[in-house]
């Protein structure tokens, strides 16, 4: 590879570094499993007058209840209900679905 061609994809490769990546398509029913970071979670929904009410961490799975305007009402596995706002990393499983 010439030095130049080198120079042009390590410049491409760290402009994408940073680049966010989109949220998962909703599905309503689908298991989620966040697979990097933490997302902030709400009980009273995503446009509630005070700051969230938590975080859910990496390796959190959750069913999608209902997408309303890019806000999640979720069920975790322990049955509990709560809302986010879905990032890029969230990962959809492939074959795990509960009827909405």
């Amino acid at each position: 590879m010439r030095p130049l061609a080198r120079l042009l994809a390590l410049a491409v490769s760290l402009a994408c570094a940073g680049c966010a990546r989109p949220p998962p398509t909703a599905v309503p029913g689908a298991k989620y499993t966040l697979i990097h970071g933490e997302i902030p979670f709400y009980d009273s929904g995503c446009n509630q007058g005070r700051k969230p009410d938590g975080k859910i961490g990496e390796g959190t799975a959750f069913f999608l209840v209902e997408n309303d305007d890019g806000c999640w009402l979720i069920t975790l596995m322990d049955e509990v209900d709560t809302y986010i706002r879905p990032n890029g990393d969230l990962v959809k499983s492939k074959r795990t679905y509960r009827q909405p």
